[in-house]
């Protein structure tokens, strides 16, 4: 519990400076976009409004002079009504700052031409924002023939204006930050809770109990995890139970050639205290026909277990089946012989399967053997080989009396042997050519035909 709280606590937090940088990042774009924008409309309307507070200072100071009044004091009038009008202070100096007219007692401002704080705009100079309470301050040359020199007007606006709303700006996105940040909590609910469910599915597992299954239905990734994770418990527990099959087999199966060595150790006991050489001879050869059973049984339940070491099979073989048969018929030919059994043969020998060949050949070894083994003397072993759309298929016929139905399944089982097998063996050859058949993707099935018992390989 303690881990799902922590990879909780994970996602809160991640999903939480995402959103930090993201607002981050967007507060930067618009303070850049809109903001560069705002600043440039604001430029244009100042250099606009200074541009029309010049034309009025020069047409009401010669509308005064044409009418007798003195310049100075018409400039003064201006500017008085100027200020007025607009809400501003105004000041006309000379070019070295000298003043001539204003509307306020209050110190000229000093920031208009400082690099990087000022914008031209129709011949009009504007700072903005440069000093505390003031919006905007503009400078702008006036011409006035009445007066020798040069004059530059310079206007402040009296009344301050909201500006740029930035802090606003902020908190709106701190608020929405916040709400998201809310919203995330469920989301990180739902994303935590079936890895929580999968969680204890691992752990009931790793407990022992092999049944546990993951419960979860979303088709998502978390739901192709937990069905990938079912998949393999389901491995795991089919592994486990096989396992334990195939110990429980072998601890059958070994106990009686063991059994029968002791007994048989017992009578060389005997045999050699009556000194019984004859006796005693058949009792050690009985002993080693039971240890070579015991031997032949290891050798193929390792066969068997290391086939699942095999899983995937590199398939990276053409192998033609025709040939592998053709050998193991040669093979073959001294024991069919001696029970006078005939092994008729058809086969495609152009056909090839991809696959591993050493394999395929253990495979159609036991399947051959098992077929010659099964069949009384005098009688008859046939392999038809064809082609269908299922792929190349080989069937193997002897003259066997019928197999119950029901058998047909169970000689595919690890030591089956059968109810009325009378041949000896470790009932391990046939689950072996299965589990090579599956590795290569193949198809293995057993069935009674009119004349005799039938076993079909699709490869």
């Amino acid at each position: 519990m303690m881990r799902s709280r922590s990879l909780y606590l994970k996602i809160l937090l991640h999903w939480i400076f995402a959103l930090v940088v993201t607002e981050a990042l967007i507060f930067a774009l618009f303070i850049t976009v809109v903001g560069g924008s705002h600043r440039q409309y604001l430029i244009r309307s100042v250099g606009q409004s200074a541009a029309v507070d010049r034309d009025f200072i020069s047409a009401s100071v010669a509308a005064d002079v044409a009418n007798g009044a003195a310049p100075a004091d018409a400039l003064e009038r201006a500017v008085r009504n100027l200020a007025a009008s607009a809400h501003a202070r105004i000041w006309i100096t000379t070019p070295d700052r000298k003043p001539v007219a204003t509307s306020s007692a209050e110190e000229i401002p000093s920031a208009a031409g400082r690099p990087g704080k000022t914008w031209q705009h129709d011949g009009v100079t504007i700072a903005l924002k440069v000093e505390k309470g003031m919006d905007w301050y503009a400078t702008v040359p006036v011409a006035m023939p009445a007066f020798s020199s040069p004059l530059l007007l310079h206007i402040v606006p009296q009344r301050v204006g909201d500006g740029f709303p930035h802090v606003a700006f902020a908190a709106g996105l701190a608020v929405i930050g916040i709400l998201i940040a809310i919203l995330a909590v469920p989301l990180t609910l739902r994303i935590t809770r079936p890895l929580n469910r999968l969680e204890n599915s691992a752990l009931r597992i790793a407990g022992g109990d092999l049944s546990a299954r993951a419960d979860i239905t979303e088709i998502n990734e978390i739901g192709r995890l937990a069905m990938a994770f079912n998949t393999m418990a389901e491995t795991v527990e089919r592994m486990v139970r096989g396992g334990k099959e195939l110990t429980a087999n072998v601890s059958h199966e070994m106990r009686s050639p063991l059994a029968r060595i002791r007994v048989a150790g017992e009578c060389l006991k005997e045999a050699v205290e009556k000194r019984n050489k004859l006796e005693a001879e058949e009792m050690l050869e009985a002993i080693w026909e039971d240890i070579e059973e015991a031997d032949a049984m290891i050798g193929r339940i390792l066969q068997f277990s290391k086939l699942d070491l095999h899983e995937p099979l590199p398939l990276n073989e053409q192998v033609a089946p025709a040939e592998v048969i053709a050998g193991l018929v040669k093979t073959l030919g001294p024991l069919a012989k001696s029970k006078s059994i005939s092994i008729d043969i058809s086969l495609l020998e152009d056909e090839k399967v991809t696959g591993d060949e050493e394999m395929l050949r253990a495979a159609f070894k036991n399947l051959l053997e098992n077929a010659v083994r099964h069949t009384a003397e005098g009688g008859k072993v046939e392999v038809a080989m064809r082609r269908e759309d299922a792929g190349l298929v080989t069937e193997i016929t002897n003259c066997h009396p019928p197999v119950a139905p029901e058998e047909l399944d169970l000689i595919f089982t690890p030591f089956y042997r059968g109810k009325h097998s009378r041949t000896e063996g470790t009932g391990l050859g046939l689950a072996i050519t299965k589990k090579i058949v599956t590795l290569h993707h193949g198809a293995i099935a057993a069935k009674n035909v009119r004349h005799g018992f039938q076993v079909r390989v699709t490869l």
